[in-house]
């Protein structure tokens, strides 16, 4: 299924969720614990400090920006079309 909206174009299975696998690395899940708890508060600061977190989270885990980047805007563009369906069905919700 490599025409899904989310597929990298690699593999039938790219946009798939891999299995869980449990983290035991106590500052693995500190990195992660912190962005979830930022991830709950709320707006302007705390996106910020979403965002802080997730460059940690990256470098921590040496993940791969250019992939999640181009990940990223595939998802943008996916739900900006989602997101133009329900425009007309709320005409009073602010953007």
């Amino acid at each position: 299924m490599t025409d899904h909206p989310l597929s990298d174009g690699t593999s039938a299975t790219s946009w798939a969720l891999n299995p869980w696998q449990p983290m035991t690395s106590a500052i693995g899940l500190k990195h992660l614990g912190k962005l979830i708890e930022e991830l709950k508060r709320g707006w302007e600061d705390e996106l910020a400090d979403v965002l802080a977190n997730i460059e940690l989270v990256m470098a921590h885990f040496k993940l791969d920006a250019e992939r999640m980047e181009a990940r990223k805007q595939r998802k943008i563009t996916h739900l900006r079309g989602w997101h133009s369906m329900l425009e007309d069905a709320d005409p009073g919700e602010t953007r």
